[in-house]
């Protein structure tokens, strides 16, 4: 298991799961293709939890600690998210 929270909230999801059920916490989500850019988090801590940036979070030129959340993965532990 692993964990998804923001500063007042946290859910516990499956390891490998996609950061799309981050938008129960409060993330917006747009194309779910990285065009747009919408869902882009800044992750405050468990960066190394979340899978490699995609070649699509690459080319958008995110700022570092900043993910599109329709493009990753939890793998492990926690994810803690700047939402609130």
């Amino acid at each position: 298991m692993a964990v998804i929270k923001s500063r007042s909230r946290r859910l516990t999801v499956i390891s490998g799961a996609s950061m799309e059920a981050a938008g129960e916490l409060g993330v917006r989500f747009g194309c779910l293709n990285a065009v747009c850019g919408r869902c882009a988090t800044n992750v405050i801590s468990g960066l190394a939890n979340l899978s490699a940036p995609t070649p699509g979070e690459t080319a958008m030129g995110l700022a570092p600690g900043r993910r599109l959340m329709c493009q990753c993965r939890i793998t492990k532990g926690t994810v803690g998210l700047d939402l609130d």
